[in-house]
């Protein structure tokens, strides 16, 4: 087996790791203060707030899409790229605004606002044509219908319903957007009636919403009580494990301290660097609680293990050697999968940016406590409780 270290004889577990165990709380206090002030940057999945999914013919102005999205009135929009930049994909978020509540305004509201202001990228539209990038299906039903009961009061309903399911069906087949009237002609089965309806008063307009996604104050609420009894019950269960594994409620403990340890210094580091709060990042915490987890029990194992066959040795020294024995496996565990998370940081998009880097610093803190406060919490607890609750037979 590859081996980082051979015949590893470190002293870990000596007067250093009072100097870990001090570097852990500061960190931990840090972390606390970056997440009470400023606290984290939420959202719309616990904010609250309206997400409009917004695919371009070409690539959009930035600056020029943003100034018009302040000028209608939206409060403090926020632009993103998404998907391949091939595809011109944006999503625009916008924070809850109390007054567009009291309004009635909120989610569609909010979003027709965001389809206005993306039409004066494209100058004054004609209100008698229709957009077959972003119309809906009933509307474009009833706007053929009009059409075709208007040259043919004989014309059956049903033509109208199926002429716009296939225009629907055929627009998303092209990724959501028509970007030639070749596109829309070339749809088969549709009535000539229809293709020339179309011709005459339909338009391919420069984008298309791709989805529409809207959060209130009570469902973000809500979803941030479930995310906190997920992470406390995930650790609660942990501890549980632990403590039925090794017979000793200190070995529970001590497993539990290093996960709360590296989920606070995680969730403090998105909150400092300012990365959005979203659910992404909390399967990346939970992630970190599992990842963190078995490094622990790899170490307490062999710890256990090396406690049954030097029974006469001091427990200290017999957990210093089991953490030199597993240093291997920890180092070259801990490098794999960084160099999988650091490629997903890198290339991943902006989109999991946020969760990748909670991943990248939780594994980091999560091997090293697997080895300096796990195993530290275990000889201290050992001097201060005595061999009887923390010495396993």
């Amino acid at each position: 087996m590859l081996q980082v270290f051979h015949d590893a004889g470190f002293q870990l577990m000596g007067r250093t790791k009072y100097v870990f165990m001090l570097f852990s709380a500061l960190c931990m206090t840090l972390a606390i203060v970056f997440i009470v002030t400023p606290g984290f940057n939420y959202g719309i999945d616990f904010a609250g707030g309206t997400a409009v999914q917004v695919r371009f013919a070409e690539e959009p102005n930035l600056e020029k899409l943003r100034a018009d999205l302040d000028a209608s009135g939206l409060a403090d929009p926020s632009l993103q790229r998404i998907g391949d930049p091939k595809d011109h994909e944006i999503l625009i978020r916008v924070e809850r605004d109390t007054e567009a509540e009291k309004k009635g305004e909120e989610g569609g509201g909010v979003s027709q606002k965001v389809i206005e202001a993306l039409r004066h990228l494209e100058g004054t539209p004609d209100p008698a044509k229709i957009d077959l990038n972003v119309t809906s299906e009933p509307a474009l039903r009833d706007w053929i219908a009009a059409r075709l009961q208007a040259s043919d009061p004989q014309a059956a309903p049903s033509t109208a319903a199926d002429a716009a399911g296939a225009i629907l069906r055929a627009r998303t087949a092209h990724g959501g957007l028509f970007g030639d009237p070749a596109q829309v002609a070339g749809i088969p089965g549709l009535p000539a009636s229809v293709a020339a309806a179309l011709k005459d008063g339909a338009v391919l307009g420069k984008f298309a919403v791709r989805g529409v996604d809207f959060v209130g104050p009570t469902a973000g609420a809500e979803l941030m009580k479930n995310t906190l009894l997920a992470i406390l019950g995930a650790v609660a269960g942990i501890l549980v494990y632990v403590w039925f594994r090794f017979h000793k409620v200190a070995w529970g403990l001590a497993a539990v301290i290093a996960l709360v340890h590296d989920v606070v210094i995680a969730a403090g580091a998105v909150a400092f660097f300012r990365k959005e709060f979203s659910l992404t990042v909390v399967a990346a915490l939970l992630t970190i609680v599992g990842y963190s987890i078995n490094d622990t029990i790899v170490v307490f194992d062999r710890v256990r293990e090396n406690l049954r066959l030097y029974r006469d040795q001091e427990f200290e020294k017999v957990v210093n050697a089991s953490v030199n024995q597993t240093l291997s496996r920890t180092v070259l565990t801990v490098f794999t999968v960084f160099v999988a998370v650091m490629a997903l940081y890198l290339y991943g998009g902006e989109k999991l940016n946020p969760m990748s880097f909670c991943l990248l610093v939780g594994i980091i803190f999560g091997s090293y406590s697997s080895v300096f406060v796990a195993a530290g919490l275990l000889v201290l607890a050992n001097r201060w409780l005595g061999s009887k609750h923390v010495r396993v037979s």
